[in-house]
């Protein structure tokens, strides 16, 4: 067996960690919906960027319109990142706090940590790693892997993390696919709790079982919402069902019953709404809008309709929309997974080699595999 071969054998011992590949095997997007395996040379670090040794990659719910379209293209893509700390230089071991066989998640953003969103810890609106930002984001998972360090995706082997990455300790037992759930299951917490105060008491409605409504759902529920209520279709029906294991305590397929009729079934009103789909020409919100109580709190995510301003000042409506989540959001989601007090590994549906990010991209997306929730890639299988 070869030097390399060895080194990407098996779990990762102290060995494993402190040997160097020469080269690094990565899937990259060379075209709409193509993916091909490359290798790149190790890269060298400076005093304050080290490298990760991937264990697992949760598969996004936004990355599959990624590999579809034109935009990001030639791109390393892969964000939902759980690893170990195989090289660190002195700064960076003193900035993160962390050493070389210690387990992290990072996020995706590489933020400038000077700004006054960073400074607050929303990475995700500073304006290097803003999505909407007039210049491309730097972001792992959205950039170009043509130039060195190469390695700037979650679908590789290894990944070169810069001195701006942001890095979540993770205990050393927890299980990879367990902790690849940290992202999706923040982004729940954020939308859910921090933007729109799904707390104690309240009736919330989450739209949408894929993985971030699943994580809203969660997260509503461990803030202590009274009524926690997710919105489906007959496709979604296992969605649902594992939604009832998770903490919802209503379901509604909405392709057998009105949505509004279901509603004043079950509760007097809503107290906070999360739609977690694309919502196109605002029809959900059409119906959501009739169901808010006084002074009920909308996280609305359609982006080709408006929001009816009379209907906000009559009622009173607090309206937010948003993406991604801060430091703090991620931080409860490991609180929340790392308590084991729900069946989380049945969100973990499906598990792809390195050769396989076609396909796991595609099964995200409800294509070429049934059942997919939340998708992981591991690189070493």
């Amino acid at each position: 067996m070869s030097p390399d071969a060895e080194v990407r054998a098996g779990s990762a011992g102290l060995a494993d960690l402190l040997s160097r590949p020469t080269t690094v095997r990565a899937a990259v997007k060379t075209g709409p919906e193509r993916t091909e395996i490359r290798e790149f040379p190790w890269p060298q670090i400076g005093e304050a960027d080290g490298i990760l040794r991937v264990e697992a990659v949760g598969v996004g719910g936004a990355e599959p319109e990624v590999y579809r379209g034109e935009r990001w293209t030639p791109v390393m893509m892969g964000h939902q990142v759980v690893g170990t700390i195989a090289e660190l230089g002195p700064l960076a071991r003193t900035m993160w706090n962390v050493e070389v066989g210690e387990r992290v998640v990072i996020q995706e953003y590489l933020p400038c940590k000077a700004c006054t969103w960073c400074m607050r810890g929303e990475y995700r609106f500073c304006p290097r790693s803003d999505f909407f930002s007039e210049s491309p984001p730097r972001r792992f998972g959205l950039m170009d892997f043509t130039q060195p360090p190469h390695l700037v995706g979650g679908f590789a082997e290894f990944m070169f993390l810069p001195w701006n990455t942001v890095i979540h300790r993770i205990p050393q037992d927890l299980p990879a696919k367990l902790a690849t759930l940290a992202i999706p299951l923040g982004n729940g917490v954020q939308w859910a709790t921090l933007d729109v105060n799904a707390g104690p008491g309240k009736t919330v409605l989450v739209i949408g079982p894929g993985q971030q409504g699943l994580g809203a759902v969660i997260a509503a529920k461990q803030a202590g919402a009274a009524n926690v209520i997710l919105a489906g279709l007959s496709r979604d029906r296992r969605r649902l069902d594992l939604a009832l294991r998770l903490g919802a305590d209503h379901v509604l397929n909405v392709d057998e019953q009105d949505l509004l009729d279901g509603l004043r079934a079950i509760a007097q009103g809503v107290d906070v709404v999360v739609d977690t789909t694309s919502d196109p020409g605002g029809e959900n919100m059409k119906r959501y809008l009739q169901a808010a109580n006084q002074g009920a709190y909308l996280w609305v995510n359609c982006m080709d309709s408006g929001v009816p301003v009379r209907d906000v000042k009559r009622k009173y409506l607090t309206v937010r929309s948003g993406r991604g989540r801060t430091y703090q959001a991620v931080e409860r989601a490991l609180q929340i997974i790392t308590s084991r007090v729900l069946p989380l590994e049945d969100l973990c549906t499906h598990v792809f080699p390195l050769e396989d990010v076609d396909l796991a991209i595609k099964a995200t997306a409800g294509r070429g595999v049934e059942g997919a929730i939340h998708v992981i890639v591991e690189p070493w299988l």
